[in-house]
């Protein structure tokens, strides 16, 4: 190799660095450690995390329990493969997710994409067991995220992150997005939800024997910002996947395990998925983990055919990994989270309608419980986005952070939005400084940000 060479192209990078990031070149705060809501730059800065990461320290930062139980368990074991050894910790796992959300079988994984791309693979070696192996179309929404893997991209409609892979990806997300702000053209929740209905059961009968199933985010995350379906759609589809006798996998990798006032966000509507992708909050940004939660009739299916999976990463369900994950649901329970969260959710959504009341930068304050979306429009009257799209996100992201405060973007290509989600253990003082910040951000956003008289 040439070394010269290998050390000028380090050089690219404005500060020198081997580490490749997201933008070459831009310059972010080094953290330093974090407290609760709170989370400190090297220079002693803080900034109250409303965002929760990535939507993923459901527990805040350096909770003393939770870095007990890391440390007593690193020093048993931190690793052993699976085809190796089963080990307590996972099971006990296995058996809380069960308990909490109501299903009987878990496969633990490391990420959320990864969790997603075995519950397709699960579904995939479903029918195959049921003697159907034709069927592979899965169908997604136009504007989604589910991961950064092969798999979980083909059902992302989020081109800024399909833009690379396009060429290896397939176009499974082609069912319309129930975003009432840009796609029910005026029409009310009823007629919104009979509208995607109709049209959804019309892609499914399109691939006929071809369908595999359908993977929904009961409220959308990374792309397009907590985007909350209209009532009815989501059990309207899973009478849709039942009458075709299609699995329905819901991803709660950003909603599940208390974040929207529930266990599961798809309990806000009575929806029962046959698979459910856990992640995130699952190790609350103590540890890389999480799970499919998989229901009986399809572990039935395996299980009277070949009896064994294939999936699996070296790290799932490794001994640390599962007793930290662990730990953390235990919190969530006895600690009450998921009330906290609700209660919590509606002082944040209340305060989030009067800043929309005086910004109008803010086209539409949505979500559930404590993940709170802001669609934010350089026009509320044609509700246009950001030029470029994204513009505005950047904004507003960058505004808050001058002024101590994480929210997260969520632009999905066609608009401009935010993620507002602190840890479910933020209190009603913290929610309030929460709010103040973001009015501070907003007012700071220049000629986006006209105070409405």
């Amino acid at each position: 190799m040439d070394h010269a060479l290998s050390a000028s192209r380090v050089a690219m990078q404005p500060d020198g660095s081997r580490l490749i990031k997201f933008f070459f070149g831009e310059e972010l705060p080094f953290v330093s450690h974090g407290r609760g809501v709170f989370v400190y730059d090297a220079d002693g800065r803080r900034y109250l995390d409303g965002c929760s990461g990535a939507v993923t320290a459901n527990l805040g930062h350096a909770d003393p329990e939770i870095l007990q139980v890391m440390a007593e368990q690193a020093e048993r074991i931190t690793f052993a493969h699976r085809g190796t050894f089963h080990s307590e910790q996972s099971e006990k796992l296995a058996e809380r997710l069960g308990t909490m959300t109501g299903y009987p079988y878990v496969f633990l994984c490391n990420s959320g994409s990864e969790a997603v791309e075995t519950a397709l693979r699960l579904t995939l070696q479903y029918w195959r067991e049921r003697g159907e192996p034709d069927r592979a179309r899965f169908l997604s929404h136009a504007v989604s995220y589910h991961g950064a893997t092969l798999g979980g991209l083909s059902l992302s409609g989020h081109p800024q992150r399909r833009w690379v892979a396009e060429a290896l990806l397939h176009g499974f997300n082609e069912l319309i997005p129930p975003y009432a702000y840009r796609f029910a053209e005026g029409r009310d929740d009823a007629a919104f939800t009979a509208f995607l209905t109709k049209r959804a059961a019309e892609a499914l009968d399109s691939h006929g024997s071809g369908a595999a199933g359908v993977v929904v985010e009961p409220v959308g995350g990374a792309a397009g910002g907590a985007i909350t379906p209209p009532h009815g759609y989501l059990p309207a589809l899973a009478e849709l996947c039942r009458e075709r006798g299609l699995p329905l996998i819901a991803d709660e990798v950003m909603t599940g395990l208390g974040r929207t006032g529930t266990m599961l966000a798809s309990q806000h509507w009575d929806v029962r998925p046959d698979l459910v992708v856990l992640g995130k909050g699952m190790g609350a940004g103590y540890t890389p983990v999480s799970a499919v939660l998989v229901s009986e009739h399809v572990v039935d299916a395996i299980a009277a055919g070949t009896a064994s999976v294939t999936n699996g990463h070296t790290y799932g369900g490794n001994p640390l990994g599962s007793a930290v994950a662990l730990a953390v649901l235990e919190a969530v329970e006895s600690r009450d989270l998921v009330a906290n969260a609700e209660a919590r959710g509606k002082q944040l959504r209340a305060g989030l309608e009067a800043l929309a009341a005086r910004h109008e930068v803010i086209g539409e304050v949505r979500g559930l419980g404590l993940l709170q979306g802001l669609e934010l429009v350089s026009d509320p009257v044609t509700r246009s986005p950001g030029v470029p799209v994204g513009s505005l996100t950047r904004s507003a992201v960058l505004a808050a952070r001058e002024r101590g405060l994480l929210v997260y973007p969520a632009t999905g290509g066609i608009n401009d939005a935010i993620l507002v989600a602190p840890p479910l253990t933020v209190t009603a003082e913290e929610t309030d400084l929460l709010l103040e910040l973001l009015d501070d951000a907003l007012s700071a956003m220049g000629q986006y940000t006209r105070a409405r008289a």
